[in-house]
């Protein structure tokens, strides 16, 4: 039996066995599926069908391209869906993300979340347009030197990423060189919640800022890989209120800490860095960190994978890192 269908919605509201639903999508929704387990009664996934749960299309690239700016549409991408990436930049993109105020969300966990997978050193997801969303999404990095995962082209503002994972095929080779990629002006953008791990492969930066951005909040993520620049690192032009909190921060790997800070900012970066965790292997704690323009407040830190660290605390300009130490007896 076909699912049914009220476009035009129920002006008193709609419960189901007493359940009260909420339809919080003002716009279309869009469902994507290449994997071989079907909705019940569904198809296989074609950018011929008409994009519902039982006839899905293909890929997301097409959904985008069903959208509307700024309507509020939703594309559902489907547990098992593998997108391939092959090709680079904007307008040429694999997936571009070129209209307005869409959401685009993954189902599925582990093996099985939806994912957009890099097979080739120049393959990127591409985001051009503003009020964005990505959601739940692996962006995969299936051979080595992967220049960027997902690349937020200039003036594209406000760009949600959250509960998403960045991981690699090989943990010793494969990498994105940048998993996330902001350019000039993508101010007030959100990243929470999100896996960023690179291991070994020999990647350069988690998450960088190449020009000036106003306004960005990074909180309760965990980024791990062996950094060349920094796990977070602002380039050429000074970013202002850059809010950094509540992450784990691994230059390096469990048992293999690199000698490279966590952080680098340019010097005259505002904003706030409070509650982080930095496991790094540099001098001094105040070290781990490259931002003197910034406040700094209840971050720890620690050096090895034993965090048998001198006590107490080492302060630089505005900078307020405490070593990590076990607990001596009583």
């Amino acid at each position: 039996m076909p699912i049914s269908n009220y476009a035009n919605g129920f002006s008193n509201g709609l419960t189901v066995r007493g359940v009260p639903i909420e339809i919080p999508v003002p716009g279309k929704v869009f469902w994507v599926n290449n994997s071989t387990v079907l909705a019940d009664g569904g198809i296989s996934g074609s950018n011929s069908n008409k994009g519902t749960y039982q006839q899905p299309f293909l890929t997301i690239d097409y959904a985008i391209g069903k959208c509307k700016a700024n309507r509020g549409d939703v594309i559902y991408v489907m547990p098992g869906h593998v997108e391939t990436v092959s090709t680079a930049a904007a307008g040429t993109a694999t997936v571009d993300i070129d209209v307005a105020g869409i959401s685009i969300i993954g189902l599925g966990r582990g093996a099985k979340q939806a994912r957009f997978d890099h097979t080739v050193a120049a393959g990127v997801v591409t985001v051009t347009a503003s009020n964005c969303s990505i959601i739940n999404m692996n962006f995969h990095a299936n051979v080595t030197i992967v220049t960027i995962g997902l690349s937020v082209i200039a003036a594209a503002t406000n760009l949600l990423v959250k509960d998403c994972v960045f991981d690699v095929e090989t943990t010793t080779t494969d990498e994105f060189l940048i998993a996330i990629n902001y350019g000039v002006g993508c101010n007030n953008f959100v990243v929470e919640n999100t896996i960023i791990d690179m291991g070994l492969g020999g990647a350069a930066t988690g998450i960088k800022l190449v020009g000036a951005t106003a306004g960005g909040s990074i909180s309760n993520c965990r980024i791990v890989g062996d950094y060349s620049f920094a796990c977070i690192g602002g380039l050429t032009t000074a970013s202002t209120e850059i809010y950094i909190e509540d992450n784990v921060l691994i230059n390096g790997a469990s048992q293999n800490v690199g000698t490279v800070a966590v952080l680098s900012m340019v010097a005259a970066s505002s904003g706030l860095v409070r509650g982080n965790t930095f496991f790094c292997n540099v001098a001094t704690g105040v070290l781990q960190i490259v931002s003197t323009g910034m406040f700094f407040s209840d971050n720890w830190h620690g050096e090895d994978a034993g965090s048998a660290n001198t006590a107490g605390q080492s302060r630089g300009v505005g900078l307020n890192i405490v070593s990590i130490v076990p607990f001596a007896d009583d």
